[in-house]
């Protein structure tokens, strides 16, 4: 089987030659700064650039589309002379650390981009012109003969319907404004959904196209940011006409990125239409892989395996993870094996040189280049 075809099994809960470990858009595999270290601490092979190959991952071929606001909004980046940097973009301002691309760390808001109705309407709404000129996708010829060779499902990517606008007026504004203006958030998710429409259907004719993926970051460890019935009036109109694009295009799956105990969220995903989400947090309890597959059966998971379990000391912690969990997983289907994200910097590389080697053997995966150089020594 090809990539394509072994995730296209899995997804319609079928057989495939053997499940993947998967790498989807956002989970990663390590941080930058964790692989350092195992270069430098635990003789990590540093001839192996990429990851996800010497890890035996595979993934989408993310077909890029350009849905975001054009022109962009500037960036500009400012040194704060104490490690740390300022980033502004239109009214935002994030402090963080100056190489924070590489480390484990989150950025710090100052100020967020949109200011409220007036600042939208004069800044960003014009940038959000479906058949602008400027819109066309760069070098898409060029991704589409990519994307036919890769032998991988081809993934577009769809909006955000909360995540952003918590990201661009900052979670209390956006929290109000679904009380005092609910009509600014309809107009702002029908741009937005009008954009990715007209992207979307000029691709599709030219490709077949597996799935869409988004991003949401809507939950923290004790559940969703917003309650379902707020879902379901900002979110699901437009999530419907998301999934019912990708079933007219004949595309497996909407496949969802969410942080933090999904458990809700899942339920409404599968109510708009949704059926894939990763990446399963399971910390403080929540987003129990177990407990999702018996409540929705034939709902997609990717995820799921506590990253946490690769801090321990040895891999007793990490194996105890993947055989509670994979096996019952695997017999149900429509499951997708990963970390819940990337591993922070007190993985060792050992113990998830360990969670791997079983992942595969419980999926029946064939040798990995890591499993070829062969265990760390103790």
């Amino acid at each position: 089987m090809t990539i394509r075809e072994r995730f296209l099994a899995v997804v319609n809960f079928e057989q495939p030659d053997y499940v993947p470990y998967w790498y989807a858009p956002g989970i990663g595999l390590a941080h930058p700064e964790t692989v350092a270290r195992w270069q430098a601490e635990e003789r990590y092979p540093s001839d192996f650039d990429s990851l996800v190959e010497f890890w035996g991952a595979e993934g989408y071929y993310t077909l890029p589309l350009n849905i975001g606001f054009v022109p962009p909004v500037p960036i500009e980046r400012l040194d704060l002379g104490d490690g740390y940097v300022l980033i502004k973009q239109g009214a935002a301002q994030t402090r963080e650390l100056a190489d924070n691309a590489d480390r484990y760390t989150m950025p710090q808001f100052v100020t967020y981009m949109i200011e409220g109705r007036r600042h939208w309407e004069e800044e960003f709404l014009p940038r959000l012109n479906p058949h602008d000129p400027a819109r066309a996708i760069p070098n898409l010829e060029a991704h589409l003969q990519a994307a036919r060779a890769s032998g991988q499902p081809v993934l577009i990517p769809c909006p955000s319907y909360f995540g952003h606008l918590r990201s661009w007026f900052g979670l209390d504004r956006v929290s109000y404004l679904m009380y005092d203006d609910p009509a600014l958030i309809h107009e702002i998710n029908r741009a937005f959904t009008d954009v990715f429409l007209a992207q979307a259907d000029k691709v599709a004719g030219q490709i077949q196209i597996d799935a869409l993926g988004g991003w949401e970051d809507m939950c923290y460890r004790s559940g969703m940011m917003i309650s379902p019935d707020a879902f379901r009036e900002f979110c699901t109109p437009y999530y419907r006409e998301v999934a019912g694009f990708a079933r007219d295009v004949g595309a497996a799956v909407v496949d969802i990125d969410c942080d933090g105990d999904v458990t809700e969220l899942v339920a409404c995903l599968w109510e708009a239409g949704v059926n894939m989400c990763h990446a399963f947090e399971p910390t403080h309890g929540g987003s129990d892989i177990l407990a999702l597959r018996e409540a929705f059966p034939r709902f997609i998971i990717c995820g799921g395996l506590n990253k946490y379990a690769m801090d321990a000391p040895d891999p007793a912690a990490a194996l105890a993870e993947v055989d509670a969990k994979v096996p019952p997983m695997l017999r149900r289907g429509g499951y997708l094996p990963s970390i819940d994200h990337g591993l922070g910097p007190l993985a060792h590389y050992r113990n998830f040189w360990h969670f791997m080697n079983r992942i595969r053997e419980h999926c029946g995966a064939p040798p990995a280049p890591f499993q070829e150089i062969g265990p760390p020594a103790a």
